[in-house]
């Protein structure tokens, strides 16, 4: 069923139905396997409203009871343990490029079902006729995962407005004007659709994959290398900033949009000052790619530095020649920036997921909206920032 956009007029009690379930559900999302118990006091709520909550929850078969986990103290049978079923549902993580999109099916925990980069041409005239086409293709073409799909979250380069589903602009696919996603796609999808900028959503998979580490303060730094031969910038670069848990977005959503202090506007049109030959694939010379490597090191130290973050993760087109090396050189300049003499405690991680990692990290950003904490959003917002499809119709 096509979505409806229908201005939600909630009253007390059906908003703290609303709100207690997400809650719920958010919790044994993260803990992955929890107690009602647990529930009930890590959330502060009454036992009989946990146990209300959990047996709509249980009758739609999105949570399941399991009995794994020490016997009580006293000797009795193993406490009942409550567990997100994998098999509910499975989510789509797509990365619209201009000539190309990769998408990665998960299911509801995060493991990967299915994965592929596939060749189109893909601009703003034709965003919205592609995507249908997209979903409407995979839909039938997975089946075989022999699960619903509950969700769609796509990863674009640009400044994009994600708590509103609005790409601002994109100079990779051509958006000069806003793009309402939400209207133009969402509201006609027979699911949830989301949208992030492509470092954003990276960010975001840290977020909701690493769940259980509990990460606050840490940048993703997205690093791609095109293809000499269809673009003018080999180089693209791109920052998704965490702060207290959550992706930072800015005033105007441009946060994490980089460009070098030393590019020269007239000379350097790029991101990076580096002077290449133009036909000849930058990741063949060793020398560019040593200063490529250094320059960027030199910024990130100094973000690390100014906002005291606890770790670096670089993904996207780096092989295993460059990834120690990028360590190596990061650390000596966070190091080289820090005036002081007790040593800077940020970790440098790698994502493993290579070209996969935005898609990878789109499918991440559905579940944040999905097990969003409705408690956090005004009424007015519920419909639009979260999805109801998880509180079930009895909240409503």
């Amino acid at each position: 069923m096509i979505q409806k956009e229908v201005p939600l007029k909630l009253n007390a009690v059906r908003r703290n139905r609303i709100v207690n379930t997400s809650r719920i559900i958010r919790e044994i999302w993260t803990a992955r396997s929890i107690s009602r118990v647990d529930l009930s006091r890590k959330l502060d709520l009454n036992k009989s409203t946990v146990t209300n909550i959990i047996g709509g929850l249980l009758e739609s078969k999105l949570v399941l009871e399991t009995t794994e986990g020490p016997s009580t103290p006293q000797g009795g049978r193993k406490p009942a343990r409550l567990e997100i079923n994998r098999n509910y549902g499975y989510i789509l993580g797509l990365e619209i490029r201009p000539e190309s999109y990769t998408v990665v099916a998960v299911d509801i925990l995060g493991d990967i079902l299915f994965s592929r980069t596939e060749s189109i041409q893909i601009n703003a005239d034709n965003f919205k006729t592609v995507f249908f086409k997209i979903q409407s293709e995979l839909e039938i073409e997975l089946s075989w995962i022999g699960r619903p799909l509950i969700g769609i979250g796509m990863g674009v380069s640009g400044i994009i407005d994600a708590p509103n589903r609005i790409i601002k602009a994109s100079i990779p696919l051509n958006f000069t004007e806003p793009f309402d996603l939400y209207r133009e796609i969402a509201l006609q999808s027979k699911v949830p659709v989301y949208v992030d900028n492509d470092a954003n959503s990276c960010a975001w998979g840290e977020l909701t994959f690493h769940r259980t580490q509990n990460l606050k303060n840490f940048l993703f730094c997205l690093i791609e290398f095109r293809d000499f031969t269809k673009s003018s910038q080999q180089t693209a670069i791109g920052m998704g900033i965490a702060l207290n848990g959550k992706v930072y977005y800015g005033r105007n959503c441009s946060a994490g949009e980089f460009r070098s202090l030393y590019c020269n506007t007239e000379d350097n049109a790029g991101q990076i000052s580096l002077d290449y030959a133009r036909d000849i694939p930058i990741i063949e010379e060793p020398e560019i790619i040593e200063r490529f490597i250094r320059e960027l090191s030199q910024h990130l130290a100094l973000f690390v530095n100014t906002f005291n973050l606890s770790q670096v993760f670089l993904g996207g087109d780096l092989g295993p020649h460059m990834t120690e090396r990028f360590r190596t050189i990061l650390n000596e300049e966070i190091s080289r920036n820090w005036p002081y003499q007790e040593q800077v405690d940020c970790e440098v991680r790698f994502s493993t997921l290579g070209d996969k990692s935005v898609a990878y990290g789109a499918a991440g950003l559905v579940m944040n909206r999905i097990f969003i904490d409705l408690e956090v959003l005004d009424a007015e917002d519920i419909h639009r920032f979260g999805s109801l499809e998880l509180v079930g119709n009895d909240a409503l």
